[in-house]
């Protein structure tokens, strides 16, 4: 897959694009960058979630490492853009870091989706113990070299839900409902394979479609569903762990290279070193969830062995056509599936 030209970008992202170099040649200056105060921008989607943590705990603990020389600015909630700005923002270096799940940055390349396909992933903790092999972290960050984007960090945030305005307590109750996804192929496809009508959306546009009505529900994951309050709109959850998000936290390379060596050392060890600490708070964090989401009289739902087993069996029936169409992703999956089934 070629990568995009400039071109094919909003103007609006082209005129951030020059701003921000512009800004950076201020931050770094003239002399040598080390010297300086350099500013890392950090976004995300979510807030006080697993994601926000990561990105306050990196905070803490780089610019303790760098002794101030990086200051770490953080933006949760969208403040940065949605998934498409964020993407073209780490291609041109107008935004120097960004997390999110994976499949949302299917704009630079289409393998990141490969991370979301059913097939691989157990548990959370099965999947935590795959992306700590080494051969799988190189195997993600080989996507983001390719695209100009350095990968300091994997995470798990859970195992797939469906949060619905009405119940789904069984597979016939899909039928017609109209599902936020993200927009790569695979949850796509997936979700209409159960019956439903995949709609591609921003996650801030999300609470006010279900509100309006434009929606039905949304796929995610317990974490953003509590931490968004969608309760009140949404309070019927129905556990189908039918695959993982998992997040990639992400650091343009435009700016990434502009640093000296300690410094390009220290923004790529802080983010793995972390990793621990953050799956145990997510681990703790998914427990208080459920709890929140019981109190504010939400429910949680699952379907019956039988309707789960179809609900898996029509899902990963969606895998091998995707795969077919796109030869690099096909890679990517198999290698993954391969590592991720030697992993108890």
């Amino acid at each position: 897959m070629s990568i995009l030209p400039i071109r094919s970008f909003t103007r609006r992202a082209v005129r951030d694009a020059i701003a921000g170099l512009a800004v950076a040649g201020l931050a770094f200056g003239t002399g040598t960058a080390g010297a300086q105060e350099i500013v890392m921008k950090f976004a995300t989607q979510t807030i006080n979630d697993i994601q926000h943590e990561y990105m306050k705990v990196y905070k803490t603990e780089l610019e303790a490492r760098t002794n101030g020389r990086i200051k770490v600015e953080l933006y949760p909630a969208s403040q940065l853009g949605g998934s498409q700005r964020q993407t073209e923002g780490l291609r041109l270096g107008t935004i120097e870091a960004a997390i999110g799940p994976a499949e949302l940055f299917v704009g630079a390349d289409k393998r990141y989706q490969g991370l979301a396909m059913t097939g691989l992933w157990k548990d959370v903790d099965h999947a935590r113990r795959v992306l700590d092999k080494p051969e799988v972290r190189e195997l993600i960050t080989s996507v983001g070299n390719q695209r100009g984007i350095v990968t300091i960090g994997t995470l798990v945030y859970d195992m797939q839900m469906f949060d619905m305005k009405q119940p789904v307590a069984k597979m016939a109750d899909f039928s017609g409902r109209r599902v936020r996804v993200l927009a790569s192929d695979t949850e796509q496809a997936a979700v209409q394979a159960l019956g439903g009508a995949s709609i591609p959306m921003s996650l801030q546009e999300v609470l006010p479609a279900m509100q309006q009505g434009t929606i039905d529900g949304v796929s995610s994951v317990l974490g953003v569903f509590a931490s968004l309050r969608f309760y009140d709109a949404a309070p019927y959850i129905t556990d189908t762990k039918l695959w993982a998000l998992i997040p990639v936290a992400l650091v343009s390379k435009v700016w990434f290279d502009r640093l000296p060596p300690d410094l390009q050392q220290a923004v790529k060890e802080t983010g793995q070193k972390i990793e621990p600490a953050i799956h145990q708070w997510q681990l703790d964090r998914i427990k208080s969830d459920r709890e929140a989401w019981a109190k504010a009289n939400g429910k949680i739902m699952t379907l019956s062995p039988e309707d789960q087993a179809e609900a898996q069996k029509r899902v990963l029936a969606t895998v091998d056509p995707i795969l077919a169409k796109d030869p690099p992703l096909k890679a990517f999956y198999e290698k993954l599936r391969s590592l991720a089934q030697s992993v108890n």
